[in-house]
């Protein structure tokens, strides 16, 4: 019997190189990517003021004077205060018309959510707009594909919508699709790394967006984050069209789109752009998108997931007509039908 040949030293060497390689990708896999899809949120966000309640101070009805000599003084009537609004309940400018327009594509109205959906036409591109107006900022809902963070999860958006019984979703930011990007739902912090432009929704109503640059994550959640999304870029700056966007020049040029815009605490909008379908809808670009929600009388608007993911759903039906028929997404923003329904 031969003696075995020894390996040659190059293919010794190789085969230690593989091992090595094969160990650290088994590093990085436990440590950065399970690390990152763990379901916990890394933080629960309290709400500043909006979580507590100052106690009333009891005023009496009247002043009370001791016995003198003097006449016997008249009382006198305090008023009774006013209430005032908790932080994050819009009841004072709630609408109470419920009339809606004949030639709207769809409404909702309940005692806490209206919604009125319109289809509009511009740029030769169809898209809609939903008006929303929410009593009390928990009204505004967030949800993950299969109710779980992480990637590798996704669903499509009417999935998602009736599984938490949404009377109106839009897709959002595809959190899943990426590694980094602030993510906040429903104050609850999940990824905290900044890697573009980020909006987040407050708990007192306020909708800002940020340049990569200016965002202070400690800021937001001192001051009450509640919803916070990464993918953008913003489309309003200090009133007017942006000078420049911060992203690459695909996603500038003419797409399907996903959007948010804000009026004031309470009244927000939601705009879908169909698009890349010759004939009906070309898409938007971005700087066509701005002047939208500019003319919409937006103050801050913020691009969401488009292309593909870009759907919006009504009453579990899909309202726009999605470039090749949609896609599966990681998450939608959504407002949730009445529990009296």
């Amino acid at each position: 019997m031969l003696p075995k040949k020894p390996l040659p030293i190059i293919l010794v060497i190789s085969l230690d190189l593989l091992g090595i390689g094969a160990m650290l990708v088994i590093f990085i896999l436990f440590h950065h990517v399970l690390r990152l899809d763990s379901s916990d949120p890394l933080q629960n966000i309290v709400f500043g003021d909006t979580q507590t309640s100052v106690e009333p101070t009891v005023t009496p009805a009247f002043e009370v004077v001791e016995a003198t000599d003097a006449p016997e003084a008249t009382p006198t009537i305090s008023p009774t205060p006013s209430p005032t609004p908790e932080p994050g309940d819009f009841s004072a400018t709630f609408p109470s018309d419920e009339t809606v327009d004949e030639d709207v594509y769809g409404s909702y109205i309940s005692d806490t959510l209206r919604i009125v959906i319109t289809q509009e036409e511009n740029y030769d591109a169809v898209y809609f707009v939903a008006d929303v107006w929410i009593k009390d900022i928990q009204e505004f809902k967030t949800a993950f594909s299969d109710d779980t963070y992480g990637r590798g999860y996704a669903s499509l958006p009417t999935v998602i919508a009736s599984n938490n019984n949404a009377i109106l979703a839009i897709s959002g930011d595809y959190y899943g699709g990426r590694s980094s990007g602030i993510v906040i739902r429903n104050g609850d912090l999940y990824r905290d790394s900044v890697s573009t432009d980020v909006c987040i929704l407050y708990a007192d109503g306020v909708m800002e967006t940020y340049y990569e640059d200016e965002f202070d994550i400690e800021a937001a959640i001192e001051r009450g984050a509640y919803q916070g999304w990464s993918f953008g870029p913003k489309l309003i700056d200090d009133g007017q069209v942006p000078e420049s966007y911060n992203t690459t020049s695909t996603i500038i040029s003419r797409n399907p789109r996903s959007a948010i815009g804000y009026y004031e605490p309470g009244h927000y909008c939601l705009v879908t752009v169909d698009g890349r379908q010759s004939g009906y809808s070309r898409g938007m670009t971005l700087e066509q998108l701005s002047q939208t929600f500019i003319d919409l009388g937006c103050v801050a608007a913020y691009n969401l997931d488009g292309g593909q993911t870009a759907m919006m759903v009504f009453d579990d039906l899909i309202v726009n007509q999605p470039y090749k028929g949609g896609r599966t997404v990681s998450d939608i923003i959504y407002f949730e039908r009445s529990d009296a329904e």
